[in-house]
C-alpha cells in the first residue's frame, strides 16, 4: 500500500486527502525507521506541498473536511508555517455552511473534522460551535430503534450506510473530546442499525472502510474496564473481528483499485493493526 501511494505522489495523481493522509500515519507507524524510510520522508514533504495547493480547490464538503483533517495531523510532524493558515481557512470555510446544511454524511465530516482541528486552533468557541451543529443535523434525522431516516414523498427511509457511518465517526470524537457517553452509545447504536439492513452504498470500497475503522473505534472503548462499566453496550460484540472481515472481503478490490482506495483501505488497516 505505501509503494502505491508513494508512485501516485511521485506522478503527481493524488486529488484527495486519503493518499497523503495515510502516507502520513504510516510513516508515524513506523517512525520512519522502515527500509523506506527515506523514500517515506521524501514523498511525505512532496504530498504535504500537494495538499496547501488543492485543499482549498476542493468543492465538496467531505474533501475539505478531509484535507483539514490531514493539514492538522501534519502540523505534529512537518515545521511549515503555511499548514496552520491553511487549516484555519478551511474551517471558516465549512463552519460558514453549517446554518444552511442538511446533508448528515456532509455535515458529520465537516464537524469531526472541525473538532479535530480543535487541538490545534482555540478550542472552547469552535468546539462547543461543532458540537451544536453536530446535535442539530443528527438530532433531527435519529429515530429510536430505525437509525437516521428521511422523510421522502411521505415515507420515512433509512439514511444511507455512509450517512450513519460518518455519523458515528463524529459521535466517537465528540465523545473523546466531551467524555459524554450519550454520544459513543449513539454511536455504537447508529453502527448496528447501519449493518443490520442493506444499503444502496453498501458497495463503496471507502465508506466499507469507514465503516471498518467506526468498528476498531468501538472495539477499543469495549476494551476498556471503565468504559464498560460505565456506559451501555452491546454485549457479546467482536467489533474487531467484524472490521477484519470486512477488510478481508475489500483487499482485492482494494490492491486492484486507485491510489485513493488502496490509501483508504490502508488507513483502516492501520486502526485494526493498531
Amino acid at each position: 500500500m505505501a509503494a502505491r501511494v508513494v508512485e501516485a505522489i511521485a506522478h503527481d495523481a493524488v486529488r484527495g486527502a486519503e493518499v497523503p493522509a495515510f502516507l502520513l500515519r504510516h510513516y508515524l507507524r513506523t517512525d520512519g525507521l522502515s527500509t523506506s524510510g527515506a523514500d517515506l520522508r521524501d514523498a511525505l514533504g512532496v504530498a504535504l506541498a500537494q495538499a496547501l495547493v488543492l485543499a482549498g480547490g476542493d468543492v465538496t464538503v467531505i474533501g475539505r473536511a478531509a484535507w483539514l483533517t490531514l493539514l492538522v495531523e501534519a502540523t505534529a510532524v512537518a515545521e511549515d508555517e503555511r499548514l496552520l493558515p491553511a487549516a484555519v481557512t478551511l474551517i471558516v470555510g465549512l463552519q460558514a455552511e453549517w446554518p444552511a446544511q442538511t446533508g448528515i454524511a456532509e455535515a458529520s465530516a465537516s464537524v469531526e473534522a472541525c473538532l479535530r482541528a480543535a487541538e490545534v486552533v482555540d478550542p472552547h468557541p469552535l468546539v462547543q460551535c461543532a458540537i451544536d451543529q453536530l446535535e442539530r443535523v443528527i438530532g433531527g434525522s435519529y429515530r429510536p430503534g430505525e437509525g437516521l431516516v428521511r422523510e421522502r414523498d411521505g415515507l420515512r427511509v433509512r439514511c444511507s450506510l455512509g450517512d450513519h457511518v460518518r455519523a458515528a465517526s463524529a459521535l466517537l470524537t465528540a465523545f473523546e473530546l466531551t467524555g459524554r457517553l450519550p454520544y459513543s452509545m449513539l454511536a455504537e447504536e447508529l453502527t448496528a442499525i447501519a449493518r443490520r439492513d442493506p444499503s444502496p452504498d453498501d458497495d463503496d470500497l471507502v465508506i466499507q472502510c469507514e465503516a471498518a475503522r467506526v468498528l476498531c473505534r468501538l472495539a477499543a472503548l469495549h476494551d476498556d474496564p471503565g468504559y464498560r462499566g460505565a456506559a451501555v453496550i452491546a454485549t457479546g460484540a467482536d467489533y474487531c473481528a467484524d472490521a477484519s472481515r470486512i477488510l478481508a472481503t475489500q483487499s482485492a478490490r482494494a490492491l486492484a483499485g486507485s491510489p485513493a482506495a488502496a490509501a483508504a483501505y490502508g488507513l483502516a488497516l492501520l486502526d485494526l493493526l493498531k
